[in-house]
């Protein structure tokens, strides 16, 4: 067989595995396998190739996505407009709720593209549906406990907060809006009231939970989950940082992991309101810091610079990246220019990335994407949401 035979042949399986349930993918590992073999000249060589004859269409068949964009990473503002069609929700990260002086304050108004609103709100080509639905995050900035109290006590600091929010989302015509607090169920009754103001002009409210985590006191339960599932819209689950508190470091969202949040927080009938939180950043772990995210383009700048001045060390025992079968992700071993061991870095890739995409068609659920301007042009999830995958990039 011809190696272009080969290739072909190759990505016709990788095709095909896209289309089956999650654990025939498991059972079928003859073609992703390969991936266990990845090195960072495959990375470094192929990770700006896209196929973009399908850029406008989305093919994941779990539920709905919703991709944040950051100003900080505004390649991300791009990634949306060009791939419009793949998002059913874009949460550009705008707002923060501040308490200043003792008085409440929303700050960054001044962020807002109308513009650009425009230019990634659309139809899908395939159903005509609504697509790139702009639904920016207001988040309670560094609001300690006793903000939390003296706000669920005052029911008139809660009407001018609504006030102040629907007043936004009605000036730029937003689609809805994503609520992001420390403490998601102490706002419970007020989530309903606010819920009950966007409902009224036929706007979504999307709220983010934080994980389930063995050994910590969970922050959401199941009750509480179905009693907001009955006013909010989406959830956004925060399905990463899985190992950040381990000094050692670990894998970012390990698949079991995800899998036990969604069988314990939801039930078959309002799980399709969950949307399941996906990394497209590295961690980097080292004894001498706290863990430290990286966005993929340091990952690149690390693995470039351990290729280019470790050039009379055996590369494939400098540069390996590890598939780890438990948690079904990548990682590597971080060096500095002296050739001196810093750490451990674990990233998300292909490989990893199909895993998660696949667990979520099983159950389901839809895709929140932390967040598009951090990620890699090749495994970006715009061309993840298509049924595309080229061979040399597995």
């Amino acid at each position: 067989m011809t190696l272009v035979n080969f290739k072909t042949l190759l990505l016709f399986f990788c095709f095909v595995e896209t289309l089956f349930a999650h654990e025939t993918h498991h059972k079928n590992q003859l073609v992703l396998e390969a991936a266990q073999n990845l090195k960072a000249h495959d990375i470094l060589t192929q990770h700006n190739l896209i196929v973009d004859t399908m850029a406008n269409m989305k093919q994941f068949k779990g539920g709905d996505t919703l991709a944040y964009v950051t100003p900080w990473n505004n390649k991300g503002y791009d990634i949306v407009k060009t791939f419009k069609g793949k998002f059913d929700f874009v949460s550009p990260v705008w707002y923060n709720v501040q308490r200043q002086a003792g008085k409440l304050a929303i700050i960054g108004e001044h962020d807002v593209d109308q513009s650009w609103i425009d230019q990634v709100r659309g139809h899908s080509m395939d159903t005509g549906d609504v697509v790139g639905q702009i639904v920016p995050r207001f988040q309670f900035q560094a609001w300690q406990v006793n903000d939390y109290q003296h706000f669920l006590n005052d029911p008139q600091e809660q009407k001018l907060l609504t006030e102040m929010i629907m007043d936004q989302v009605r000036k730029y015509r937003f689609d809805g809006i994503v609520i992001e607090s420390a403490y998601p169920m102490a706002l419970g009754s007020y989530l309903k009231s606010l819920a009950d103001e966007l409902h009224g002009i036929d706007k979504k409210l999307i709220l983010v939970l934080p994980p389930l985590r063995q050994g910590f006191q969970p922050m959401v339960t199941a009750d509480a989950y179905a009693a907001l599932a009955t006013f909010v819209d989406r959830f956004s689950l925060m399905t990463y940082d899985y190992s950040s508190y381990l000094p050692e470091g670990g894998p970012n969202a390990p698949t079991d992991w995800i899998s036990d949040n969604i069988e314990q927080l939801t039930t078959k009938h309002n799980r399709h309101q969950l949307l399941v939180g996906i990394n497209l950043y590295a961690m980097s772990y080292s004894p001498s810091r706290p863990p430290q995210p990286l966005i993929m383009q340091q990952v690149l700048d690390k693995l470039a610079t351990t290729r280019d001045s470790l050039d009379d060390i055996d590369d494939q025992a400098i540069v390996s990246i590890e598939w780890d079968k438990g948690a079904e992700e990548h990682w590597f071993e971080d060096y500095d220019e002296d050739g001196v061991m810093e750490g451990t870095i674990w990233m998300p890739t292909i490989k990893s990335l199909q895993r998660r995409l696949h667990l979520a068609e099983d159950y389901q659920v839809g895709l929140s994407l932390w967040e598009v301007g951090q990620g890699l042009d090749y495994f970006g999830p715009y061309s993840l949401l298509i049924s595309m995958i080229s061979s040399e990039w597995l």
